[in-house]
């Protein structure tokens, strides 16, 4: 074997196993799709949540959505439930759970952790609204 031949190899080498580590420690690029378009669904929600809580806080809570923001893949509005003059309900499809808390970030809200598939959080619009962030 040449020393240029073995260079190569070694380069090759090389570059697969950055590409194995970086999998290992982001995932694969579906993942972070994923995890962003979830990202995206929270902070849809939060948003709809502050909105409401500014505009409607001591009730009665509207029928639909005034600006219902729609989901990032099926172009669908998420799915709101007045369960009262001041409860409601809002829904979104996750594609991901929400990832383990991280104990080095305390400003991460619990409020808006939630499972893969179908999740919806009830929210009276008398109480502060959660960060999403």
């Amino acid at each position: 074997m040449t020393v240029s031949r073995a260079i190569a190899v070694a380069a090759i080498i090389i570059v697969a196993a950055i590409v194995v580590v970086a999998f290992l420690t982001i995932g694969p690029p579906n993942r972070a799709r994923a995890e962003a378009l979830d990202r995206q669904r929270l902070r849809d929600l939060g948003d709809a949540a502050a909105e409401l809580h500014e505009d409607y806080g001591a009730g009665p809570l509207p029928a639909t959505l005034p600006h219902s923001p729609h989901d990032p893949v099926s172009a669908k509005p998420y799915d709101y439930e007045r369960l009262s003059n001041t409860r409601y309900r809002l829904c979104a499809n996750f594609e991901l759970p929400t990832p383990p808390e991280q104990p080095n970030n305390p400003d991460a809200s619990t409020f808006w952790r939630h499972p893969a598939g179908r999740f919806c959080y009830t929210l009276d619009s008398r109480n502060r609204v959660e960060s999403t962030l």
